[in-house]
């Protein structure tokens, strides 16, 4: 060898850096997931909820604008209102108000005659959320990071 050449690297060296690389990404990876899981906030409409009334006969014009006024007057109705056929859609918070609550007061306001839709029991207590599945492994390590952060 001369004296001015460099040994040339083993391969045993290129595995051991390419393997501590790979290693410090992956714990680069994990920080940044652990930092947003910590700083992610709570949804804002995770109170929103979603509620049907069914009528006896379709709408008109006229009635579906006045459905949709008096479901506006009711406190925690949203924007949010369908009208379709004899079907009423609507979005509240049901922090503020349920849909027992906001069906009284409409059937107050007129006099109409409707029924609430209620879902069956074997669909009321199913999880509505496919993604988050509360026994999974992503769930439960989201929940430890949430509560040793916040």
């Amino acid at each position: 060898m001369k004296a001015n050449e460099k040994p040339a690297m083993t391969i045993g060296k290129k595995i051991k850096i390419g393997v501590l690389s790979i290693l410090g990404f992956l714990v680069l990876m994990f920080i940044i997931l652990v930092y947003h899981i910590a700083n992610a906030r709570p949804v804002e409409n995770a109170t929103i909820q979603v509620s049907r009334i069914d009528f006896d006969k379709p709408f008109d014009s006229m009635a579906a604008v006045d459905i949709r006024q008096k479901l506006h007057d009711i406190e925690g109705v949203k924007s949010d209102i369908i009208i379709k056929r004899n079907v009423v859609v609507y979005f509240h918070d049901n922090k503020v108000a349920d849909s027992k609550k906001v069906y009284d007061e409409l059937m107050e306001t007129g006099h109409y005659k409707a029924e609430r839709f209620l879902l069956p029991e074997s669909m009321a207590n199913k999880q509505v959320c496919p993604v988050m599945n509360e026994d999974g492994i992503s769930y439960k390590f989201t929940k430890f990071v949430q509560r040793v952060f916040n």
